[in-house]
């Protein structure tokens, strides 16, 4: 590390310690957010090169080309939603959504930096503010798909979550939770705050694709994402083994029923806070998974 990194370093810490001294940790938490994010070329949309296809929806749909930052849930719950930049309105796209921590969801956008990469592959992407969690607010959560397909062209066979911390808490209980509006059909939690004794607490859902994200330095929630990667795998009954990827960045559990993928991906760098800057990865598992019949 140079002189000029270490001083920024520096400079990071010190913003952080006196939000937590005059304003409180979810401040101190805020900045270190704010302070790692991606650069705007991150945040831009991209083309999708679109297949020669038959029209899946009606052209009535009123989503627009770019998308929006004014919608909600039926509760109030606010969302944003990002489309392809040549956005075909009667195309069925995969949908990705972004579940975020304690932190808005322009923030999170530019926390996940999510939105190139994946309208370039053809998703629709919405983020979603961060909320309290409870046994109510997580299946509201859970009506954000149904709330952009009545405006956008969504394949209703392919829709997958991500999130961090809270956000991962909501998309691993989105696929499990019986009160959950709809089956996902892969999800990739970052730091999710479940762990394996409270997993079994709950009924397998059917064979879904699951990539678990948690860092190794996560002291605040130690370990959970081995223990939560361990029971999905029981309930896609994979063999129990683990063999690394060919990237070198997961380790897959393998033999899943129904051709559903199980990896576990520890970061060895990160804490809690940190986002596991595996996007490339993520994308690519999503648009391998299964659709779901």
């Amino acid at each position: 590390m140079d002189i000029a990194q270490r001083a920024k370093l520096v400079l990071k810490l010190i913003y952080i310690f006196a939000a937590l001294i005059f304003i409180g940790l979810p401040a101190a938490a805020y900045l270190f957010y704010q302070s790692n994010t991606y650069p705007n070329s991150a945040l831009q949309r991209d083309a999708y090169p679109y297949p020669d296809f038959q029209a899946a929806c009606e052209t009535n749909k009123t989503g627009q080309t770019g998308g929006t930052d004014k919608l909600t849930t039926p509760k109030g719950f606010p969302f944003n939603v990002k489309t392809p930049s040549n956005y075909q309105a009667t195309f069925a796209h995969p949908l990705l959504v972004v579940y975020a921590p304690s932190v808005s969801r322009t923030l999170m956008e530019k926390y996940t930096g999510l939105t190139q990469q994946a309208t370039k592959a053809g998703f629709i992407v919405a983020y979603v503010d961060g909320q309290r969690l409870s046994l109510d607010s997580i299946p509201e959560l859970g009506k954000v798909p149904e709330e952009v397909s009545k405006y956008w062209c969504i394949d209703q066979k392919r829709i997958f979550l991500t999130g961090h911390s809270d956000g991962g808490t909501v998309s691993s209980a989105l696929a499990f939770m019986d009160t959950s509006p709809f089956q996902p059909t892969a999800i990739a939690p970052s730091a999710a705050g479940i762990t394996g004794d409270e997993l079994q607490q709950y009924q397998c859902p059917p064979p879904l694709s699951v990539m678990i994200m948690h860092n190794e330095g996560d002291s605040h929630f130690p370990g959970f994402g081995k223990q939560t990667a361990k029971w999905w795998a029981a309930c896609n009954q994979c063999d129990p083994t683990t063999q690394a990827t060919s990237d070198g960045n997961c380790l897959r559990y393998d033999s899943c029923a129904g051709g559903v993928e199980t990896l576990y991906c520890e970061g060895k760098d990160g804490n809690h806070i940190s986002w596991p800057h595996l996007n490339p990865a993520m994308i690519e598992f999503f648009l391998r998974s299964p659709s779901k019949t």
